[in-house]
């Protein structure tokens, strides 16, 4: 009997003990046949319970066997059926399993040599004495590894890691140790991952179980399939090379912040990015060896530890991410290419180059008469939007602008639509059609303009092209009506142009032009210069740091306090500075939504509004433009309409500010940007008149 025990402890049944309940069914334990009558009830139930044991000590190295059957297969290809576990955070657990059941083997091991010494004569309570630790031990075992037999999925890769914390949460000591040295095992695995990525930009995650992923590697079998779209993500990849890193959330572990998994992908993605790049470039931009070597000594000292502490690693993450960052701002993307690329951005998107804003929008004006004129089908290509910007450019500021070329138009398709926001509110109202201006980011810049603030960038082209196109028209309806004056008052004395036109007129303009006075001037020129001074600022306090006696493979942790203290009052004793590149990545996404807030794109009943007003504009400067000076009831009529359709949504778009503003939140934007526009509105009690 003792020999089945043993065996039965081992996990192989054999007469005494058989699997229960019998096949079909699936077994849930080891039972001891009812023939078997010659045992006491206590012996069996104590034999039972011990026979319990071996079952489960036998699904649990069922488990392992059968992941490390699979393993070797699993390394043919990354897409596998998720039937079972995979990875090497698997790999990892199931040696710390097979190492946690080493103790267990041991125990029966020397129960057998025991068994041996005394002839076969041990009582069943010893042996129930001795294993009594393991009942709570291997039950939880056998309950983790059914657990994640069943939903490969959900504890695929790094989220592993959730389910195992969960588990270390036991009044029991001996099951609690074993439960962190899994854990500590899996957090091996997940500091090799960060490692790798942190400090050499490598992504060597074959099961794609890290939460850093690269978007070329996803894709890469549907691009082979074709040649040509290939090459065009090859050489999309060539200049955006940073933007195909991104974080899948579902794969970071529950108990590490979102920070700090950010700060992760921007370390990873700069070292990357920079390592990817030209090979000139590359030799004097390197992350410097001593740098390097010190952040992986902090995430080898980590994963050395058999207890996580998420405060640490946020130390840790945070020292290497400032580093790589001030490394990244002085090396790589220095102040001047940032200001140079953000004035680009704010004349010809934020269309500072006034000149050339309108000249681009007579040439809008000759394309469309000349499509509405032509027998053939009204249809516009991106060729000729595109050629219309040399065009404009042409006796302009912009003429002899060599960033001018990397700007292109895009004609939107019903797919790009779908976005849901105000974005695509503005983008038919220059054509009639959807079109879109934009830019072509190279390296470095690409590693601060990332694509997100391009789609903001058009978003405010569009709306402050329609603002533009609007005051445009405007005045080009005052010198028609200031020539027919003339020619009627040189027909006729008596006779005179219908006051509601001047007044219809004169409002709307004023209308246009507070919008824009307050855009350009309270809104995007204020957030401009505070942010080129922000940046001009940091930049020369990097700047002098980086001349000084310190090398530039020196980390930028070990600078002297006291001297950075008296070196930034020197500078500047007023400004607020941007630290390091990250943070002016940052300021320059806020910067974005500040100008959006403040041009009311964020509100989609302001922005709504305001494409209403803008379209009652126009439909006034149309009735204009085909009045020849006559008399005519009819269009004085549609004047009298166009005009109270005008004041109505004016009025609304009035109140909706004043009572937003009274909020404590309000729309946003920078301080007392309402205000001000509120004032614009109303100057001379304008409102006010029109409300009694």
């Amino acid at each position: 009997m003792h020999h089945e025990l043993l065996s039965a402890l081992c996990g192989v049944s054999g007469d005494l003990f058989n699997p229960y309940p019998p096949q079909p069914n699936i077994p849930k334990l080891f039972k001891i046949p009812p023939d078997f009558n010659f045992l006491h009830e206590s012996e069996r139930d104590a034999l039972e319970r011990l026979a319990e044991l071996g079952f489960h000590y036998r699904c649990i190295v069922s488990f392992i066997n059968k992941y490390r059957g699979i393993n070797s297969a699993v390394f043919i290809s990354t897409i596998e059926t998720e039937t079972f576990l995979r990875g090497s955070f698997a790999d990892a657990l199931c040696n710390a399993l097979d190492a946690a059941l080493s103790e267990y083997q041991q125990l029966v091991f020397e129960s057998e040599d025991c068994i041996l010494e005394e002839d076969g004569v041990i009582p069943v309570a010893d042996m129930v004495s001795r294993f009594s630790d393991y009942h709570v031990i291997l039950s939880t075992l056998h309950e983790l590894v059914d657990e994640l037999e069943a939903n490969p999925v959900k504890y695929f890769g790094c989220r592993i890691l959730n389910l195992l914390v969960a588990r270390c949460k036991t009044g029991v000591p001996k099951l609690r140790g074993i439960m962190f040295k899994l854990v500590h095992a899996c957090h091996v695995v997940l500091y090799q991952y960060i490692s790798s990525w942190m400090v050499y930009g490598y992504l060597q995650d074959t099961f794609g179980e890290f939460f850093i992923k690269d978007e070329s590697i996803i894709n890469k079998q549907q691009q082979q399939q074709d040649s040509q779209e290939v090459f065009f993500d090859e050489e999309n990849n060539q200049k955006r090379r940073h933007q195909r890193f991104f974080i899948d959330e579902s794969l970071i572990p529950n108990y590490i912040p979102h920070k700090i998994a950010d700060s992760i992908l921007f370390v990873g993605r700069a070292i990357a990015t920079v390592r990817n790049a030209d090979h000139s470039y590359r030799n004097k931009s390197m992350l410097p060896r001593n740098l390097s070597s010190m952040h992986l000594q902090y995430l080898l000292e980590l994963s050395s530890k058999h207890s996580f502490n998420d405060s640490e690693l946020d130390n840790v993450v945070s020292i290497i991410r400032n580093n790589v960052a001030q490394w990244l701002w002085q090396v790589v993307l220095t102040g001047d290419k940032v200001i140079e690329c953000l004035e680009t951005f704010r004349n010809y998107f934020l269309l500072g180059q006034g000149d050339f804003a309108l000249s681009l929008i007579q040439q809008f004006e000759k394309l469309v008469n000349s499509r509405l004129i032509s027998t053939r089908a009204p249809i516009v290509k991106e060729q000729e939007l595109n050629s219309l910007l040399i065009l404009a450019s042409v006796g302009t500021l912009a003429e002899n602008d060599l960033t001018l070329e990397k700007f292109r138009f895009r004609l939107v398709n019903s797919n790009d639509q779908k976005r849901s926001s105000t974005s695509i509110l503005f983008d038919d109202t220059v054509i009639g059609i959807p079109l879109r201006l934009e830019y072509q980011v190279n390296w470095p810049l690409d590693l601060f303009v990332t694509s997100e603030d391009l789609i903001k960038y058009g978003d405010l082209f569009s709306f402050l092209m329609s603002l533009k196109r609007t005051q445009h028209r405007l005045h080009k309806a005052w010198v028609h009506l200031s020539a027919l004056r003339k020619s009627i008052d040189s027909r006729d004395n008596n006779s005179e142009l219908p006051l509601i036109i001047w007044r219809t007129r004169a409002s709307m303009m004023f209308f246009v032009e507070c919008i824009w006075s307050h855009v350009q001037m309270d809104i995007i020129e204020s957030s401009f210069q505070k942010l080129i001074c922000q940046i001009s600022v940091s930049s020369a306090r990097h700047g002098s740091s980086h001349t000084s006696n310190q090398t530039p493979s020196t980390p930028i942790s070990t600078i002297n306090p006291e001297i950075m203290k008296f070196k930034e009052q020197k500078l500047d004793t007023k400004t607020e500075s941007l630290q390091d590149f990250e943070e002016i990545r940052l300021g320059h996404q806020s910067y974005l939504n500040d100008i959006q807030r403040g041009c009311l794109l964020e509100s989609r009943v302001c922005a709504e509004t305001i494409k209403k007003v803008l379209s009652i504009c126009d439909r006034l400067c149309a009735l204009l433009e085909r009045w020849d000076g006559r008399k005519d009831d009819e269009k004085l009529s549609q004047i009298n309409r166009v005009n109270e359709e005008f004041r109505d949504q004016v009025n609304f778009l009035f109140r909706t500010l004043s009572g937003v503003n009274q909020t404590p939140d309000g729309i946003g934007g920078p301080p007392r940007h309402l205000d001000q526009l509120l004032l614009r509105l109303d100057y001379s009690k304008w409102f006010s008149v029109w409300e009694n």
